[in-house]
């Protein structure tokens, strides 16, 4: 099947072929046969990222996503989950996920291609509109239920005006929900043309900030609870991998992953 993607919308590949390349070794940290399965459905040249050095850091935040979506789902088993710009991400399937209510929200050519290639049924919702489209949230009919939203490689290719504009969505219409975010150090958000995969396509970061704290200001009753950096899931592949999270420098300019929660009315 050919693809045809542009711009954010082929970023979605990236960590398509990462995490199949993965489950693929013979020791993987994730296992992911869809993702195994989609790849080799797509008529698309991945070689030019199958050996990137960032794929590290894709298995790092699939790795903490996967175990922080699971323990939401473990403390609220009848909540929501929206995965917002899920491109193909098969998280899902990944958890186990016993009577969450599941959205995937993607531009419509990207869920479009999610129906295509993924057998998902009946167990996905999904909503084929913008992250900024302020409709979206409409589509989640599900009321007074605990909301985890998932914010994994969007945030970096919106402005920070955008991303002002999508807290604020979230603050009116899912109050009280929990927020899983990734976020980009501001230097290497300005280095889009030098990342061993994103500049390989025409797609380019907008934002960074250098702390989830920081992101307090930016919502009226966002608050910080923790972040994780993926230095921290990659210490056993390899001498870098080992060093790097001790010496602050390099360690503060890696992407992290940002637990917050937002106030109830």
């Amino acid at each position: 099947m050919k693809v045809k993607l542009d711009g954010v919308q082929e970023t979605l590949l990236i960590p398509l072929i990462a995490r199949a390349v993965e489950t693929k070794k013979a020791n993987p940290r994730i296992n992911d046969k869809n993702a195994v399965e989609v790849v080799n459905k797509i008529d698309y040249d991945f070689s030019k990222f199958e050996k990137a050095s960032s794929q590290q850091g894709v298995i790092a935040r699939t790795m903490i996503l996967d175990r922080e979506t699971q323990r939401f789902v473990e403390e609220r088993p009848d909540g929501i989950c929206i995965a917002i710009g899920c491109g193909l991400d098969t998280r899902y399937h990944r958890i186990c996920h016993k009577n969450i209510t599941w959205y995937n929200l993607d531009f419509p050519d990207v869920i479009a291609l999610r129906n295509k290639v993924l057998d998902e049924g009946n167990q996905i919702k999904s909503i084929g509109k913008s992250a900024l489209d302020a409709s979206w949230p409409l589509e989640v009919t599900e009321q007074n239920k605990a909301v985890l939203i998932i914010l994994e490689g969007i945030l970096m290719y919106f402005t920070e005006e955008e991303v002002i504009q999508l807290l604020a969505m979230l603050k009116e219409h899912f109050p009280g929900c929990t927020i899983l975010a990734e976020i980009m150090n501001p230097f290497i958000a300005t280095q889009s043309k030098h990342h061993d995969t994103v500049k390989k396509t025409s797609a380019v970061f907008k934002w960074g900030i250098r702390s989830g704290k920081d992101m307090e200001k930016m919502c009226d009753g966002l608050r910080f609870v923790r972040e994780w950096n993926l230095f921290d899931e990659l210490t056993d592949q390899g001498f870098f991998f080992k060093i790097a999270p001790k010496l602050p420098l390099i360690r503060n300019i890696n992407n992290k992953i940002v637990l917050l929660r937002m106030e109830s009315r």
